[in-house]
Parts: C-alpha cells; structure tokens; sequence
C-alpha cells in the first residue's frame, strides 16, 4: 500500500506509529506530496516502488474539499493514466446549499473550523460537476453514489442508532476500461474482481 498525504500530516502519523510501537510496516510506503505546490507524485510513488504499469485501487477520501478544482483536475489527469483496469473512489462534498436543512448547520461548523485551523474547504461541487470532471480528465466509465446510498447500504438495521447524515461526503467511482475485461461495476451487485490490484491511498483514509 502507498499512502500519498501533505508532508506535515504525514510525518506526525510516520511519528505516532513508531512512538506507539507498530513502526512502519513494510508493506506500507509512505510518501509525501504538496499538491498545491506541485509537487510530481506521480514521480514520487514510482521513486517509493509504485510500478505505474500493474492496476490499481486508489482512494483519496476526504481530499477534494481542500484542494483547488486545478489541482483536483490535474490529479484526475494522472489517475486516468494508469494501467487499464484500476479504479479510483474519491469523496467529494457538497455545496452547503444543497445540503438538508436539519444537517446543514454541522456542515457549517465543519467549515468554521476547518478555516480556523488554517486548512479551509475549497472546493465543493455538485455530482453532475463532479462527474464531468472525471470525464474531462479522461475516465470512460463513472459513477456518482450518494452519501444517502452509502448510509443505507453499511449503516442501516445497526441497533445503535449510529447513522450518517444524507449529506456527509459523496462518492466517485471511476475506472479505467481493459479491452477484453468484463468490467463489473461496485454497488450494482454483489460480484467484483480486486485480485491483484495493488491499493494506494491519496490523503486520509
């Protein structure tokens, strides 16, 4: 697994894990990357092992909504350029005004504080956007799941109570077409081929 986050985040979690005695395994390589600065991740995970050529499964959650829509496209560029049969799941958020009327003053505060800290939410962009943003940058095959969806799909029946809001983080879910492949698609069934896909993680997982 290859993790990709800001220099900073990432030094303190390489810090926590050796101070909590786990150090780093060796099946995790962690690279850091300023993609605002423009830094050349796609270099730097090939300079940390990543073979550019073998698919894989790339998930940055909880990302897009600190980087600039230039920044993002630039990303999604990259991603799409990788070997045929890889995947990507990224979160995006909403624009506050879409979001319910009962969960939008905690979206609200969510960016009061992220501003306060320093690291304010850039970007937010409608499904259709989002979507046409993937397509722009060069995925064939995309797909929006709903926060709503994702809710019912791992939350509901849990005799807790616990449950996300409608209008948590949304979902994007991309791939990159192998001719020949019979490509079956999560969250349309049940049936999905990840074997041998090596994982790489943008930001916090």
């Amino acid at each position: 697994m290859f993790e990709v986050d800001q220099p900073g985040p990432q030094a303190w979690k390489r810090r926590r894990l050796i101070e909590l005695g786990f150090g780093i395994p060796e099946w995790l390589r962690l690279v850091p990357v300023d993609f605002e600065a423009g830094d050349a991740w796609w270099q730097r995970l090939a300079a940390a092992g990543f073979e550019s050529g073998q698919p894989a499964i790339v998930a940055s959650t909880g990302v897009s909504m600190y980087l600039t829509k230039d920044a993002i496209a630039a990303t999604l560029r990259q991603i799409a350029a990788l070997a045929p049969g890889s995947m990507l799941a990224m979160t995006f958020l909403l624009p506050l005004e879409l979001a319910d009327p009962e969960v939008r003053p905690g979206l609200q505060l969510a960016e009061k504080g992220a501003r306060a800290s320093g690291t304010p939410f850039i970007s937010f962009f409608t499904p259709t956007e989002m979507l046409a943003l993937a397509r722009e940058a060069g995925f064939r095959e995309v797909q929006h799941v709903s926060a709503a969806t994702l809710a019912q799909r791992y939350f509901a029946g849990r005799t807790d109570g616990l449950r996300p809001p409608n209008n948590s983080e949304e979902l994007l879910v991309a791939m990159i077409l192998a001719l020949a492949w019979r490509i079956l698609w999560p969250f349309r069934g049940n049936r999905r081929d990840c074997s041998g896909h090596p994982p790489l993680s943008l930001g916090n997982l």
